[in-house]
């Protein structure tokens, strides 16, 4: 499998989910080997898309990346839409600390992917090949995973809501199928947690717009767009956390009641394990993956 990038820049401009204020958001062709980094062109600073850049310390609400002096907030839904349609190498640049959440879903970063089109490179991508089965365990949330030709996520959640409940969805992870079957699900929240946050001066930029609200028994939206809502924008968090990695990811997952805070910590256990072999990685690739030590801001 070769390397992909995008054919030409494509930008939009959408809603930070924190702030509350307009960020602009510009999707730039990179080189071979460049990989995904996030360009915050208000601070001058590069921050590249790899798990030993994550911020442990800013995990509840979405997966933040931490450099140096700067940051890049809710990356997740890029990620996934970028990992899904096969971006391996990308600059993304941005005039804030937040991707914008858009509809909260993937949905329209795969539109920005198809707009501009998709280039083949000349060099062959990296692949992080699981090869016997690995476990996880954090606060009762699991995460396990096992050998497996392609990538496939199965996805188990439970709330105490009449709404979502116990849901459970298992799905491989391609262009075709993530698109259809994923990209949509929005992210969601419960109307009390979401006035305690903006009170902290948190989601400014949250509403019905770019996410389902629950309350009680009921949802203040019109509607869901598909019945499996919950649980697959689940999947689509977990699809965006883990192309952290760095490389094709290539392992059935097993997720019960996790989460990002959760996704990052498996895969740092998993990265520095021996459940795993790396393909057309460079060593010194292999060695920054598994030896990298964790951000607290």
């Amino acid at each position: 499998m070769m390397q992909q990038t995008l054919a030409k820049a494509v930008q939009a401009k959408g809603i930070g989910l924190h702030s509350g204020k307009m960020v602009h958001l510009k999707l730039v062709p990179a080189p071979a080997h460049h990989g995904i980094r996030f360009f915050r062109t208000d601070l001058g600073v590069e921050i590249e898309a790899l798990s030993q850049n994550v911020d442990f310390s800013a995990l509840q609400l979405a997966t933040t990346l931490r450099k140096e002096k700067g940051c890049i907030q809710t990356t997740e839904h890029l990620m996934a839409a970028l990992y899904a349609m096969g971006i391996d190498n990308l600059r993304v640049e941005v005039d804030s600390a937040e991707i914008p959440i858009m509809d909260g879903s993937a949905a329209p970063f795969i539109y920005l992917i198809e707009e501009a089109g998709i280039k083949k490179q000349t060099a062959v991508r990296r692949v992080l090949k699981v090869t016997k089965p690995f476990h996880f365990n954090h606060q009762e949330k699991t995460v396990s995973v096992y050998p497996c030709e392609t990538f496939r996520i199965s996805y188990e959640i439970n709330f105490d809501h009449p709404l979502i409940q116990k849901q459970q969805k298992t799905v491989e992870i391609n262009p075709t199928l993530f698109e259809a079957e994923v990209s949509r699900a929005r992210t969601f929240g419960f109307l009390k947690d979401v006035q305690m946050l903006k009170k902290m001066g948190l989601i400014q930029g949250g509403s019905i717009d770019n996410a389902i609200v629950l309350d009680g028994d009921r949802m203040l939206n019109a509607s869901l767009r598909q019945k499996d809502e919950f649980v697959s924008h689940k999947i689509l968090d977990c699809v965006g956390d883990l192309a952290l990695c760095g490389a094709r990811f290539q392992g059935h997952v097993v997720a019960n009641k996790a989460g990002h805070e959760v996704h990052a910590l498996f895969l740092r256990a998993l990265m520095a394990s021996d459940a795993i072999a790396w393909e057309n990685a460079s060593e010194e690739e292999q060695e920054v993956a598994v030896h990298a030590e964790p951000v607290f801001a």
